[in-house]
């Protein structure tokens, strides 16, 4: 009888194991349709999670025999993945699936499948790393590529591989932030300021070259450095991290499933030749993590020398002048790495970590404003996801907003039309409804937001306790994106491939594409629709990035491979600061994480590590 019982229950979780995959509960509010069972393809997937299942949890003989520690922590990562699914689909199901009964369905359908996966997936990796190593050394391109000619061999085939849209794309793409920063610096020709809303240097920089590529007369070939130098980075961030993989022993064919990463992926490439503060940000990024390793799993070569403490020097600072949330990643991860450095160095240490922020603040507060570039006191976009809660409160409850409140969020916005605008995936329909804020500032630093903004937070926080379930609703909503793997990206989607931005559709500069390279423009972007295939596809959504992090967190701690576990902060940090960022789904805020899972490979698959050291 117990028997029959486990083969039932072997069953059911394969019957709610296939609904939760073929599930459609966007198109319809009816159960039995959303079920979508009645299919071959549905039928061979029961078919096979029988087989598995049965062998998992009847038979016993698919899974490794993991110890207890390794079950659980593989449950715990199976239990967040179940979780970020079923909240993904409740964000896009039809009212009446939204959650209830269907999301526990999805839940006890999700659950059995990823500890199957993930168990699976463990155990062939720690297999592979313990396994011992083989002696020998590769020849022939490997060898070259990897060993003798590292860091010119990587580069050049980076390089190689961005040019077809180097050449496709001249002089560069242009994104609505790269154009707008231009305009920043023609500010500052014009009326000898501007404001620091976008990150000063990374305006210097697209702006000199924009303003002087047109005095000179050579608007294309001027505005073409850009590119250049972007993609020159990039090429030289992934071999520092080729550098890192040789370093640490890492096995071949991740080293290739690594470059190839960096090289094909549609989405660098087309990064790089775009004007965007982003495309400067994911490789230094990259860079600051490849020495926060260095630290980590080196710590002897790391202190030798001293030069890899100044790299990390100048990749933190320029991290903080490319994207103003640079430095939430050296807050984060500066206090981590003095508790992991060892005694002796942790004074050398603390003054390398005191010597990066004071020139951070220094170039802040010192040479940017001699320069012309004024503060702002308050920079709105802090707190676009305040704003998206506050227009969704306005949506569930009207009736529960006081008069008081109503008044002085009149004042502060057009509040009718901020309720009627509320969009999950975007937060600039909401701030384009502020009255108070950076555009209509008397004096340009929005003192004004400045000054009412603790009254803001007072009527926020009043809300928060009187239903505080809309807000954790209005967060998911504004958030799932970027740990829901099976959402597309919104807005830019993945690149710009069209330069009619900003301040080019106002004819203030002559920099043009060639009309002939369009057709070869329009097949670069076909390429990208590599995103609807299966397996390839996972590349380009945001939340499967989150998952790599999660996976590669709980893999090290599983492990006990604690000190190793730190790689992953600078992932980590992005990934919060992507939930609170004004555009859902948004790749380009993803990048700098994307950026890092074949450094987190590098981590779990070195070959230099010792089994010793878990213990």
């Amino acid at each position: 009888m117990r028997t029959k019982i486990r083969e039932l229950m072997v069953f059911l979780l394969a019957v709610c194991s296939t609904v939760a995959l073929f599930a459609d509960v966007e198109s319809t509010g009816n159960l039995s349709m959303a079920l979508h069972g009645d299919g071959i393809a549905q039928m061979i997937a029961l078919v096979i999670l029988v087989y598995v299942y049965r062998r998992v949890w009847l038979r016993r003989d698919l899974l490794p025999a993991g110890k207890r520690r390794e079950q659980i922590g593989y449950g715990v990562i199976s239990f967040l993945f179940t979780i970020a699914m079923v909240i993904g689909r409740g964000q896009e199901a039809n009212a009446d699936l939204k959650y209830g009964v269907f999301a526990v369905l999805l839940f006890v359908g999700y659950l059995p499948l990823f500890y199957v996966i993930v168990f699976f997936l463990g155990g062939k990796i720690t297999d592979y790393v313990d396994r011992p190593v083989e002696n020998g050394t590769a020849s022939g391109i490997t060898g070259w590529l990897f060993e003798k000619h590292v860091m010119s061999g990587a580069m050049l085939v980076v390089i190689l591989c961005r040019l077809p849209y180097l050449i496709a794309f001249y002089p560069c793409s242009m994104s609505w932030d790269g154009g707008a920063q231009i305009c920043d610096f023609y500010r500052l020709y014009d009326v000898g300021s501007f404001f620091n809303h976008h990150p000063p240097l990374v305006s210097f920089l697209y702006g000199a070259t924009a303003l002087y590529a047109q005095r000179w007369g050579i608007p294309n070939l001027g505005m073409f450095v850009i590119p250049l130098i972007q993609t020159c980075l990039s090429a030289f961030a992934v071999a520092r991290v080729c550098v890192l993989f040789r370093e640490l022993r890492v096995p071949y064919w991740i080293r290739w499933a690594g470059l190839a990463y960096y090289g094909l992926f549609t989405v660098w490439a087309i990064f790089d030749v775009t004007y965007i503060k982003d495309s400067l940000y994911w490789p230094l990024s990259l860079l600051y993590a490849v020495e926060l390793v260095w630290c980590i799993v080196r710590p002897e070569q790391f202190f030798a020398g001293k030069k890899h403490l100044l790299r990390m020097l100048l990749y933190g600072v320029l991290m903080t002048q490319t994207r103003n949330n640079g430095i939430f990643v050296l807050l984060f991860t500066v206090p981590v790495l003095f508790i992991i450095v060892q005694r002796g160095k942790k004074g050398l240490y603390l003054g390398w970590a005191a010597a990066m922020f004071a020139v951070v603040f220094l170039l802040n507060n010192v040479l940017y404003p001699a320069l012309g570039v004024v503060n702002l006191k308050v920079k709105e976009d802090t707190y676009c996801i305040l704003f998206q809660q506050t227009a969704k409160y306005g949506q569930d409850y009207p009736e529960d907003v006081t008069a008081e409140e109503r008044a002085f969020l009149n004042e502060m916005f057009d509040y009718e039309e901020l309720v009627q605008v509320y969009n999950p995936q975007l937060a600039d329909w909401v701030k384009n409804c502020l009255k108070i804020c950076e555009a209509t500032s008397a004096d340009g630093t929005n003192s004004e937001f400045d000054e009412i903004k603790n009254e803001y937070f007072s009527v926020w926080f009043a809300q928060f306790i009187r239903h505080p379930l809309s807000y954790v609703n209005t967060f998911l909503e504004c958030s799932y994106g970027y740990y829901y793997p099976e959402v597309r990206p919104y807005k830019e989607g993945n690149g710009f491939y069209e330069m009619d931005r900003n301040m080019f559709t106002e004819g203030m500069h002559q920099a043009r594409q060639i009309d002939a390279f369009a057709r070869f423009r329009f097949l670069l972007e076909q390429v990208s629709k590599m995103e609807y295939l299966p397996g390839v596809g996972l590349l380009y959504r945001c939340g499967f990035y989150t998952w790599c992090v999660v996976f590669a967190a709980g893999y090290l701690l599983i492990r006990r491979r604690y000190r190793e576990t730190a790689a992953v902060l600078p992932a980590v940090v992005n990934i919060l600061v992507c939930l609170i960022s004004p555009v859902n789904t948004c790749i380009r805020y993803a990048l700098p994480a994307m950026c890092l899972i074949p450094v987190l490979c590098a981590v779990i698959f070195r070959k230099d590590y010792k089994l010793s050291e878990m213990h």
